[in-house]
């Protein structure tokens, strides 16, 4: 039989009861927790209420009348309560629950139907359900959804649940905070929902209550929200804190263009416009509260809810500063004014080498010993010129690679000023005969041939290394350049004191230069002899650190090469913390390794060592990239292509980053130029332009891009899967396949290399074959690789693409779409290679697939406008 356990009115006419408990009886019959429960509860509402309140529940210990289904008449009055209390375990979310169908469900039809409404709006404005779930127990999803389905919104519950290792059980009066997981206590949660019940019934007896004591019925929640959401617009108007927020947010554009402008112009960190930013935007919502809450009057600050407010003989734009309509409009013309000069005026201020008075270029000085193997000496003595003029900060130094095609050519200097935009020329020849060297340099002012300096400099094998410092000091003073002392200091110092090691530290460097395996093993060998006998000389140290770097990342040799170039660059920057090119040879390690963000904060620490290190310029661009900063991305990649004019890179990767913003013939511009400037050593240049052209679905022209690549690249592991890429982009399937398959076979690290793609292109294209065996072999292989990357912590985005595209390629839809939400969430943005590419072919009419990749569109479209500046 069914039992009252408190017997009374409602405090409101109409109702038969103020709070019902609905439950599963198998909740009550292993220690009674629910009758304890409502026991406390009635003692905490005595403690909380003036009036009784009056409970109602269940003590039949049969579950109702499940079986039948018959509902007591009697029960129809008794739900017309005004809470209604389900106690959620693991059993009462059920629809052959008599609890469920015949106390919750109802209940909730009954509520949406009577005078208040299902829900409530309390005094503090907030909404809440007459439904106060109080819950025992973790909800498995499938009861959570149902739960919040049939409530329609967010299961917000009061809990009582112990947990601790291995435990799921409802929370009593003797468990204790620190032994439960949830760091909960039973009296608190009783004392929490007495409390939640009085905001509830109080909020009711408001609403049914006018302030004359009549009767207010507003028919739903809906009336009570739009109420107060036109009380809450009227305040916003009255209190002028729309105006006040208009007027903010401009001049924080006005502040965040300045603060642009100014740190190009003064070379601040690129840190201080994104510290500004973050600051501005945090003010806002304390300016708005503020302005919210107070106004200017004759007395000065008042609250805007005071008497004094009311008799403010101030306008609306004069209790908020700044807030009047011709304030407002001057404030958009000041804004539109600094857009437009800034953007016409980008080219002064964003590159401070755009005037090129002190500006130079070394030519390859000219080897006229007997020997021919001297060649590299005065290749080397040209680099280490240079390094020594890039020490001087007001002196923009083209970088060497701009300057071997002009070997030999016999160019006029005014041309080859004018092709490398700098206003003056060294040239000079070497001479060795024994211990002797014999130096010749030259000074000369390209746009008129003005000879500027010349001098000649004959010194023992010992005393050469001074020589080149000499020469930088010498032009510095020569075009009126100032050296501070640091800079004075590291002109006079030399690297080494042994005329041998640096001998073998020239030839290595000559050796590295060529970008080509057999000689980077040579460059390897020279830089160890230097070492041998000098151990302390950080050069070669920086020099073997950039060799062995190569050899992974370009050679396509073993991963733990990666490992020996960490240790070289740490043993430079430990040698000589003021040398720019220790720095970016231990960055270039990390970044291999994907570890990028020690690679961004050395790259940084080079530049500011040596601002026309190109090759540091031009690998903190990349780190920009990888950090999804594609604007600042874009600067640095054109610095680095300004300071070496005639070296593909930049241009490849400024064509990398318009590709990722849609800008597709701005991307093929620079990447036929990359390509123009060297189409023998880069084989990304032609993935990157395949890309665009499959992207615009000219699949042909992309396909034509394969021959020249195997004909003119280095034919190793990374060229064929760059060629089965292209391939399999452009729905070539059978010479993808063929070249997926040399590249695994010619890639020595397969079984444990994280960069190549390979696998997951030849496992796709033998599925559809129909091969699932041999598939699933190369996809759950490539699979476990990739999850190893991020089980270590790679902080590449590539790793979570690739697992996505391997789920795509089997057929798991949820997961593929996960680990590409992942993917994303690294920044990962490249949304052309999701619309175009072959993995996610099943899904290209799949709404939720469709919904990641416009986020991925929209996302880019914002980063486009931010990078139009540069």
């Amino acid at each position: 039989m069914k039992k009252l356990y408190l017997i009374m009115a409602s405090l409101l006419p109409g109702y038969e009861y103020d709070i019902f408990v609905s439950y599963r009886q198998k909740d009550n019959k292993y220690d009674s927790w629910v009758t304890e429960f409502i026991t406390n509860l009635k003692k905490e509402l005595e403690a909380t209420f003036k009036e009784e309140i009056s409970i109602y529940y269940d003590e039949n210990p049969h579950d109702g009348i499940l079986e039948t289904h018959h509902v007591d008449k009697s029960l129809e009055g008794k739900l017309k309560c005004l809470v209604l209390i389900p106690i959620l375990s693991r059993t009462y979310c059920d629809y052959s629950s008599f609890a469920w169908q015949h106390e919750f469900l109802a209940f909730r039809d009954l509520a949406r139907t009577d005078s208040f409404g299902l829900d409530i709006r309390l005094a503090s404005r907030n909404v809440a359900s007459r439904i106060l779930p109080v819950q025992i127990h973790d909800l498995n999803l499938e009861d959570h959804a149902l739960f919040e389905k049939e409530i329609g919104g967010a299961l917000r519950s009061i809990t009582f649940i112990f947990k601790s290792q291995g435990v799921n059980r409802p929370l009593t009066q003797n468990d204790s905070r620190n032994e439960n997981a949830n760091r909960i206590l039973y009296r608190d949660q009783i004392n929490k929902t007495a409390n939640a019940v009085e905001e509830i019934i109080d909020a009711m007896r408001s609403i049914n209550q006018s302030s004359t004591g009549e009767k207010v019925i507003l028919g739903s929640a809906d009336k009570l929200q739009d109420q107060g959401t036109k009380w809450f617009w009227s305040e916003l108007v009255r209190r002028n804190v729309l105006s006040a927020g208009l007027a903010y947010v401009i001049v924080a554009l006005a502040v965040e263009q300045m603060t642009t402008f100014l740190k190009v112009f003064f070379d601040l960190s690129d840190q201080v416009p994104n510290i500004l930013t973050w600051l501005l935007i945090g003010i806002f919502p304390v300016a708005m509260i503020l302005a919210w809450l107070y106004e200017v009057s004759p007395q000065g600050l008042i609250r805007t809810t005071s008497p004094q407010s009311v008799e403010n003989p101030y306008k609306s734009a004069q209790k908020k500063p700044m807030t009047g309509p011709v304030i407002i409009f001057l404030l958009i013309g000041l804004v539109i004014f600094q857009f437009t000069y800034f953007n016409f005026n980008r080219n002064e201020t964003r590159d401070p080498f755009s005037k090129n008075e002190k500006s130079i270029a070394v030519l390859p000085f000219e080897n006229r010993s007997e020997k021919q193997d001297d060649e590299y000496f005065a290749d080397g003595l040209t680099d280490e010129i240079i390094n020594n003029l890039s020490i001087i900060g007001e002196l923009r130094v083209i970088n060497r690679g701009s300057i071997q095609e002009y070997r030999g050519k016999g160019l006029s200097y005014g041309r080859i000023a004018s092709e490398l935009n700098v206003s003056n020329i060294l040239m000079g020849s070497v001479q060795r005969s024994g211990d002797f060297v014999k130096i010749t340099a030259r000074l000369i002012e390209g746009a008129t041939n003005k000879y500027l300096w010349g001098a000649t400099f004959q010194r023992s094998g010992r005393d050469i290394m001074a020589v080149q410092g000499e020469i930088a000091q010498t032009i510095a003073g020569v075009l009126k350049v100032r050296i501070n002392e640091l800079e004075k200091a590291r002109l006079e110092h030399k690297s080494t004191p042994n005329p041998t090691a640096y001998d073998y530290y020239l030839r290595g460097r000559t050796l590295y230069y060529r970008y080509e395996s057999q000689s980077n093993d040579q460059a390897i060998d020279q830089f160890k002899m230097a070492i041998a006998l000098d151990p302390q000389y950080a050069l070669a140290w920086a020099g073997l650190g950039d060799a062995y770097s190569q050899m992974h990342s370009r050679f396509g040799k073993e991963i733990f090469w990666i490992d020996s170039s960490i240790i070289a660059g740490k043993k430079a920057i430990q040698l000589d913390s003021t040398l720019s090119d220790a720095y970016k040879a231990l960055a270039n390690a990390y970044n291999y390794s994907k570890h990028y963000d020690e690679a961004f904060e050395l790259l940084k620490k080079a530049v500011e060592l040596n601002p026309t290190n190109a090759q540091a310029v031009g690998n903190l661009g990349t780190s920009y990239i990888l950090r999804g900063d594609l604007p600042e991305a874009l600067r640095w990649e054109k610095k680095a292509a300004g300071l070496n004019p005639k070296n593909a890179i930049p241009f490849q990767l400024i064509g990398w980053i318009y590709r990722l913003l849609g800008d597709l013939p701005q991307a093929e511009s620079w990447l036929e130029k990359s390509l123009e400037l060297n189409a023998i050593s880069y084989w990304d240049t032609y993935e990157l332009l395949a890309y665009c052209y499959v992207s615009q679905g000219r699949e042909k022209e992309a396909l034509n891009l394969v021959p020249a690549l195997l004909q003119k690249v280095r034919l190793d592991s990374r060229t064929y899967e760059i060629a089965g890429l292209i391939a399999h982009f452009a729905s070539d399937k059978t010479k993808a396949k063929k070249y997926f398959q040399q590249s695994i076979e010619g890639n020595v690290s397969y079984k444990n290399d994280p960069n190549t793609v390979s696998p997951i292109g030849l496992g796709q294209i033998l599925l559809e074959e129909g091969n699932r065996v041999e598939a699933e072999i190369y996809l759950s292989h490539a699979l476990e690789i990739n999850l190893g990357e991020i089980r270590k912590g790679s902080q590449d985005d590539a790793p979570p693409y690739n697992i996505a595209g391997i789920h795509a390629i089997l057929g798991h839809r949820e997961e593929a779409l996960r680990w590409l939400k992942n993917a994303i969430d690294a920044k990962w943005i490249d949304y052309a290679q999701v619309e175009h590419g072959p993995w996610f072919s099943k899904y290209r009419n799949d709404p939720d697939f469709l919904a990641l990749v416009e986020l991925l569109r929209k996302k880019t479209e914002a980063i486009k406008k931010l990078a139009e500046a540069y």
